[in-house]
Order: C-alpha cells, then sequence, then structure tokens
C-alpha cells in the first residue's frame, strides 16, 4: 500500500520541479490563466504556497496566520521556491506522527480531522493546481511541461 510519506515527499518535489520549470519560461508566463483571468499562474503558484503553509499551520496545532509574498517582486519564484521547501519539510514530519484528531480553525469555525485526513487533502490540492498551472500554460500554446513527468511514477524513477 502506498503511504502517506510517499505522497507527501511526491507533492514536495513535484511542485519544486514544476516551479522551477516554470521559472525557466520567463516572466510573461505568469499572467496565464485559463478561464478566470484572476487566477493566473502566478496567482495559483502563490496559492498552493499559502494553502500549504496555512495547512502545516493546522497540523502543527499552530493558530491561525498567513504567509505573504511580493507578487510584483521578480525574485517571487524563489521566495515562493524557499517557503515551499521549508513548509513541505514541516508537512512531511507529519507523516510520521500518530494518526491523530486535530482540532484547527477555519473561515467557516472549528473543525476537527485525523492528521492522514489533512495531508491527504494538501496532496491532492496541489495535484489539483499544478494541473490547473499546466493548463494555463497549455492554453498559451506553452507545453514544455509534461506532468506525466512529475507523476508518482516520475518521483520514485528518479530515487533511483
Amino acid at each position: 500500500m502506498i503511504s502517506v510519506e510517499l505522497l507527501a515527499k511526491h507533492m514536495a518535489w513535484a511542485n519544486q520541479e514544476i516551479f522551477k520549470e516554470v521559472k525557466k519560461l520567463g516572466p510573461d508566463v505568469l499572467d496565464y490563466y485559463v478561464v478566470d483571468e484572476e487566477w493566473t499562474v502566478k496567482t495559483i503558484m502563490v496559492h498552493i504556497v499559502g494553502a500549504s503553509y496555512l495547512y502545516s499551520q493546522r497540523l502543527q496545532e499552530k493558530p491561525f496566520s498567513k504567509i505573504e509574498f511580493d507578487m510584483d517582486s521578480p525574485d517571487l519564484i524563489d521566495d515562493l521556491l524557499a517557503a515551499l521547501e521549508n513548509i513541505d519539510k514541516d508537512l512531511i514530519e507529519q507523516a510520521y506522527k500518530d494518526d491523530k484528531e486535530i482540532e484547527y480553525e477555519t473561515s467557516k469555525g472549528m473543525r476537527t480531522n485525523k492528521i492522514s485526513f489533512i495531508l491527504s487533502m494538501m496532496i491532492f490540492h496541489a495535484t489539483e493546481h499544478r494541473a490547473q498551472i499546466v493548463a494555463a500554460l497549455d492554453k498559451n500554446n506553452e507545453r514544455s511541461i509534461n506532468l506525466d513527468e512529475y507523476s508518482i511514477f516520475g518521483y520514485v524513477r528518479q530515487l533511483g
């Protein structure tokens, strides 16, 4: 059976790799979107990091706080990569803990879920948004990023 630990490590790797590939494409692609102009590649990338931070805070049972970035910074992707590296390290550590119930605050009030549930939500959330990034690029005829290369199979292959 595949473990949440392996899936969390894959998520961290795939996020890093996709963000690095987007960076190689140059700043113009950050404004690409699929349908909704508000959900640009840049916005989605920041959202992935912000949500990862939020999930990490919940799993560590820390009070709600936000992480913010300078959206106009030429170093935005580097800043996102650095933040993700730290956040994903914390998320992966959660996969080793006992699968206990955690109570956390949301915009709709208090919720309770198991660690495995919260980690699974984070993993699926990041996967969905990586696909949106690639779809926005594809819509604008940028097809250099093949998501198959960043699948769980790709991750396991690169481990050796």
